[in-house]
């Protein structure tokens, strides 16, 4: 074995604690109990070390193509033969070592034991989803600033540091730089979203990802209907039912809110009442425009666009605060399309006014052409019918990243909508068929190119 402080060979290093491993003692029954937490903070220590380091020979590996020249095959193709890894498992194990890879000083804190495997995912993820954004030095320096907060942070604290890093490296745009990132996290979601269903036996398994915002509204609810159901339970006093983990109560939640609408035959419709929206802003940042100040579920922040699009049509009250926390105006709800404004809304639109869309008007939600915070009112003349998808396509958003379509109404009052310009260079502009003119009882061709969202 070599002398202390000796550097020896990486595949001499890993065979001697493979060799220590296996000379390891089975009985741990004499062990104290400080002496068992003691071998467990080691061994937990060892494990991120191990999985950084083994990340990092993983991507120096693959970058030299190793694979290639001892075995002839690509590195996810051995990691599958060697390690008996599926093809999704190969390529996720690729992914995180290039991901780690890509942040040296990222990687070799991780492998030093400096910081550990949950930190080391969240600062990457961080880093990754500020690149962007940043120059070669600010992302360096992203790099140091996040190392240094690991001291006192766990991994969910880092996952939330952004705005921190960003007033650190570019503190004259971060702001700026932070409402782009949530906007472009906002569309990342809403593209990504997917809802999968697997049978196994007597169950019916499931996954998939949605947009944030909808997430927590849907979270919120299950979490609201385990409370009444546990209240309930409670109250009865029934000592037959079991005890229940908070898993168990979000799906009997669920299945209470099915057996509700197989019941009722009465599915939540978007024309009863609309949500409520709760805006904290500190009097600063509302003199400074607030950029992205929106926050819900655990304080996790939402772009200013999302939150726009949720107050588009829903009651808002605004509560203005002071530093220590006063109250200074909680104002009235004055933005909130009235009964008698949607009703117009809906014998005026049918139901969802985008091209093509044939979304009826109960689930559609009311939409201002021009945004509040761009001092649009809340008019017949500034609204129009949208369902949930072609909402989130045609909110614009104060700091957009994309070419999106544009809603207006047409000097003969009519809703029609502007294209991109990557679908259409002159930009003419689409309306439905049936406010086509002359359009009978049948659906007729739309004026403009025909082009889907």
């Amino acid at each position: 074995m070599a002398a202390t402080g000796e550097r020896i060979p990486t595949s001499e290093a890993l065979a001697e604690v493979a060799a220590l491993l296996d000379r390891m003692e089975q009985d741990r029954s004499a062990l104290y109990p400080g002496a068992r937490l003691e071998c467990a903070r080691l061994a937990r220590q060892l494990t991120g070390r191990l999985e950084a380091l083994a990340n990092l020979l993983l991507a120096e590996a693959d970058q030299s193509q190793a694979s290639l020249r001892a075995v002839g095959t690509p590195t996810t193709s051995w990691l599958g033969i060697d390690q008996k890894l599926s093809k999704r498992e190969a390529v996720g194990a690729l992914h995180r070592a290039k991901e780690l890879a890509g942040h040296l000083a990222v990687g070799q804190a991780a492998a030093a034991g400096a910081i550990g495997g949950g930190q080391t995912r969240a600062i990457t993820r961080v880093l990754d989803s500020l690149a962007p954004q940043l120059d070669a030095r600010q992302q360096d320096d992203a790099e140091q600033v996040l190392l240094g907060l690991a001291r006192t942070m766990d991994a969910d604290q880092l996952a939330r540091s952004a705005a921190r890093v960003l007033e650190t490296v570019a503190p004259r745009r971060a702001g700026e730089l932070l409402e782009t990132r949530l906007q472009r996290e906002a569309e990342a979601a809403y593209r990504n979203r997917a809802l999968r269903f697997f049978r196994d036996g007597g169950s019916v398994r499931f996954d998939g990802s949605l947009p944030r915002v909808e997430a927590e509204a849907w979270m919120a609810l299950l979490d609201a209907h385990a409370e009444s159901l546990r209240r309930t339970t409670i109250e009865e006093h029934d000592r037959f039912t079991p005890s229940l983990t908070p898993e168990q109560r979000r799906a009997d939640a669920l299945v209470a809110m099915i057996s509700t609408h197989q019941t009722t035959r009465q599915a939540p419709t978007s024309g009863g009442d609309r949500p409520r929206v709760l805006v904290r802003l500190d009097y600063a940042a509302l003199l400074a425009e607030a950029i992205g100040a929106g926050l819900i579920g655990d304080g996790e922040p939402i772009s200013a666009g999302e939150l726009r699009r949720l107050c588009c049509d829903a009651g808002i009250a605004p509560a203005v605060l002071g530093g220590p926390s006063e109250v200074l105006d909680v104002g009235r709800e004055q933005r909130l399309v009235t009964p008698a404004i949607r009703t117009a809304l809906v014998l005026r639109d049918g139901g969802c006014t985008f091209p093509t869309c044939h979304t009826r008007a109960a689930v559609c939600e009311a939409h201002h052409i021009v945004p509040w915070w761009a001092g649009g009112v809340t008019a017949l003349s500034n609204l129009v019918l949208l369902c949930h998808h072609h909402h989130g396509i045609v909110e614009p958003a104060k700091h957009g990243t994309r070419d999106q379509w544009e809603a207006r109404i047409a000097p003969d009052g009519v809703a029609e909508f502007i294209p991109p310009a990557r679908l259409d260079l002159q930009r003419r502009p689409i309306r439905r068929a049936r406010f086509a003119a002359g359009a009978g009882t049948g659906e007729e061709p739309m004026s403009g190119p025909q082009t889907a969202a």
